[in-house]
């Protein structure tokens, strides 16, 4: 399950919104849906999602994308004539009403087929020109999309954070059973660059999804092959979650006039950075700033450090005594952890009373530790306090502010802490 800290509960407006939003980007399905897969004539390959039955009303919805761009193209029709439509902009340009129900008014192009039990085959028009190619799809799988959509809070945090998300849950695994249809959108397009970067037992490397420009790590080397397996695991659901995002911003230009719309949401700009790595712990950090409509941009620094003596997100009590239970089932930080803390502050106080100036420090910030604390670790060896998961407002007081050797940590470690605590 990926670590996560859950912000304050939102206002119904906020949820009418994000409700609102999930519903024109196409996340919002009527289970089940049946994917296809096979090739439009002389356009190349596509895979394509659609209604299992239709609606009461004899309409169907859908929505597929050509692998080489990974942007999803709706569709809404009958079962024998399926409409997708031009971009939201070219509509308002041509003088149509992009919100009209009547999806013949909006037609770039149609599908017109039959569908068999294992088949969708017909031929797609050109709605300009009337030029036609024939398509042939195989149906290669069946899954209802509501088992893995993102919860309540989550989907409120995408939609006024930046506008949009991946709509798979981030504790869902996305897989060719939970989510067959993104799972042939990303599988096989990220492919490494560069050099491998580490010395001794462990390295990592960059990856990259042409598709999306940014970058972001796998492990390369490790002396456990199955920890190796596991980590890379949880590095590529996390880099699939952010392609799956920025693909939906592209795709959003079908859906909103926003300027943001049709944009990769600055995902092509976002700095995934591999902050420490060692055969026992690997800290990544996100960062950057991300819009796609919504009422503020996501200006985010998150650092995600992973287990690398067990293969899994870091339990940071099996470093630290760091938390404890608090109310609800939150966790807490422990009187441990609020003492190191307060000792990280101290240097960064005497310093600004030194020179008479708490610009860009902690102190400016204060308030918002240990709510908005986050831990993780960077070279040359470190545990670095970082500020995390705090609203627009405060984006300034975003990043690392303290950090505290290894060497001094031994006061606070739990028993067999110090075995996550190697240099190399």
């Amino acid at each position: 399950m990926i670590p996560r800290r859950l912000p304050h509960p939102p206002r119904s407006t906020l949820a009418a919104l994000a409700l609102a939003l999930l519903a024109h980007a196409g996340m919002a399905h009527a289970a089940p849906r049946v994917v296809y897969s096979g090739t439009l004539q002389g356009a190349g390959d596509v895979v394509m999602e659609l209604d299992a039955k239709p609606a009461d009303n004899g309409m169907l919805t859908g929505r597929y994308f050509y692998p080489k761009r990974g942007v999803d193209i709706p569709l809404k029709g009958t079962p024998q004539a399926l409409v997708e439509p031009k971009t939201y902009q070219a509509l308002v340009e041509a003088g149509k009403d992009p919100e009209s129900d009547d999806p013949a008014a909006h037609a770039a192009a149609t599908w017109q087929g039959t569908r068999g039990a294992d088949s969708y085959q017909g031929h797609w028009t050109d709605a300009r020109t009337g030029k036609q190619r024939a398509f042939t799809l195989r149906r290669v799988a069946e899954y209802d999309p509501d088992a893995s959509a993102p919860g309540s809070v989550q989907a409120v945090t995408n939609a006024i954070s930046g506008g949009v998300g991946s709509g798979i849950d981030v504790n869902v695994g996305i897989n060719a059973q939970t989510a067959p249809y993104e799972t042939l959108k990303l599988a096989g397009h990220a492919v490494p660059l560069g050099q491998d970067s580490g010395t001794g037992p462990v390295a990592y490397r960059m990856w990259r999804d042409q598709r999306t420009k940014f970058t972001y790590p796998r492990l390369i080397r490790h002396p456990d092959p199955q920890v190796l397996t596991r980590i890379n695991g949880l590095l590529e659901q996390r880099h699939w979650q952010m392609n799956l995002a920025a693909l939906a911003c592209m795709a959003s230009a079908y859906t909103d006039g926003n300027p943001a719309a049709g944009t990769l949401g600055s995902y092509d700009d976002e700095a995934v950075t591999v902050a420490w790595l060692s055969k026992a712990l690997m800290t990544v950090t996100e960062a950057g700033s991300l819009y796609c409509g919504g009422a503020h941009p996501d200006n985010h620094f998150e650092p995600y450090t992973f287990d690398l003596l067990r293969g899994e997100y870091l339990d940071w009590n099996r470093v630290l005594d760091a938390y404890v239970p608090g109310e609800d089932g939150y966790r807490k930080e422990s009187p441990a952890l609020l003492a190191l803390m307060e000792k990280a502050r101290a240097p960064l106080a005497a310093s600004n009373a030194k020179v008479g100036t708490d610009d860009d420090s902690l102190e400016s910030c204060s308030d918002l530790w240990p709510s908005y604390l986050a831990l993780g670790t960077e070279s040359p060896g470190v545990l670095t306090l970082s500020i995390s998961g705090i609203g627009h407002a405060m984006g300034v007081c975003l990043g690392t502010h303290a950090t505290v050797p290894f060497k001094d940590l031994t006061p606070y470690l739990a028993p067999g802490g110090q075995a996550y605590l190697v240099t190399e």
